[in-house]
């Protein structure tokens, strides 16, 4: 008798756990549809390498989908416009453009997939202690990876948007790599419409087509040129491109894990040098390279310096 209400209860503790385990993921899921479509207006800090630059947002959902606009308020003067999928930079000055590029590579608050698919695979998640940012309640989130070869995210997410308020990118260590918060924020579309609207215009580059679709799936033989990825890891969009100046091609090829995105860079090899050591870019952004044969392969990606080496170094590409 004592056995049965000792597996009884330990059935009812496990049962629990499971509950509340499924319960932050649907939290997750939740902070994941906020941080892309919830109409907002807010300032953020960016944090990162010892610099710490501010952006003002501005986000409206309406019939023709979501708009949004990040525009810098310190260095230099940049804008990035989201409009559906696509994706637009500006700036006054190519500098300032080529900055507004890295810029758009994370952008704040929308750090997790719309769909979460796989991520169970690669991450576990855990809830950890309550707190406060720009003045309102959030609780803390934690993604954290099974391997040593990826960044952990904690987010602080909003008790009733479920919006993440706090993302904190997180090393092999426990370093901070990375971090973005609001410091204030005001939820709904901005009454001025006119605010969603790029001010510094005279250069431009879109990053990603209207209707392009982010999710779109590679063909069987596409995924079949890619192997020995880390787990969790997948082929999820393939283009071919032709270098500035040149008819040679360049395949990119995205890789995501469902959190990590990495992009791969295929190209002939020529004789320009490319460095073996990674390279951080910016935040928790680097870049790595290496020759293969008669081609050189470039991995950029948000994951630690030597998790994009060890990516590089077992990933195996076939010609189409």
């Amino acid at each position: 008798m004592r056995f049965g209400i000792v597996a009884a209860s330990l059935a009812l503790g496990l049962a629990a756990t499971a509950q509340a385990a499924e319960a932050d993921w649907q939290l997750l899921r939740r902070a994941a549809r906020a941080s892309y479509q919830l109409p907002l207006s807010g300032t953020y800090l960016h944090q990162s390498q010892g610099v710490l630059e501010s952006f003002q947002l501005y986000r409206d959902a309406g019939e023709n989908g979501v708009v949004e606009r990040h525009e810098s308020l310190d260095g230099p003067a940049r804008e990035i416009v989201r409009k559906g999928n696509a994706l637009t930079c500006y700036a006054p000055d190519k500098k300032s453009l080529a900055a507004a590029k890295i810029s758009s590579m994370r952008l704040f608050p929308g750090f997790l997939p719309e769909g979460l698919g796989d991520l169970k695979l690669s991450y576990s998640l855990r809830r950890l202690d309550d707190d406060r940012v720009a003045q309102r309640d959030c609780g803390w989130l934690q993604l954290s990876p099974k391997d040593a070869n990826r960044y952990s995210l904690r987010l602080c997410v909003d008790a009733g948007t479920a919006l993440p308020l706090k993302a904190m990118v997180l090393g092999p260590r426990g370093e901070v790599v990375e971090q973005h918060a609001f410091t204030d924020l005001e939820v709904g579309a901005p009454q001025d419409k006119s605010l969603l609207t790029p001010r510094n215009t005279r250069y431009s580059y879109q990053l990603r087509k209207a209707g392009a679709n982010p999710l779109a799936a590679p063909s069987e033989a596409e995924v079949a040129t890619v192997s020995g990825l880390p787990q969790g890891f997948k082929l999820v969009r393939t283009v071919k491109r032709s270098l500035p100046g040149s008819s040679k091609n360049v395949r990119h090829m995205v890789l995501s894990d469902g959190l990590a995105v990495v992009s791969l860079f295929v190209e002939p090899v020529s004789g320009d040098a490319r460095p073996e050591r990674p390279v951080t870019l910016h935040g928790a952004v680097g870049m790595v390279s290496r020759v293969d044969g008669d081609q050189v392969l470039t991995v950029v990606g948000d994951m630690p310096e030597q998790g994009l080496a060890n990516l590089l170094k077992t990933i195996r590409i076939k010609r189409p």
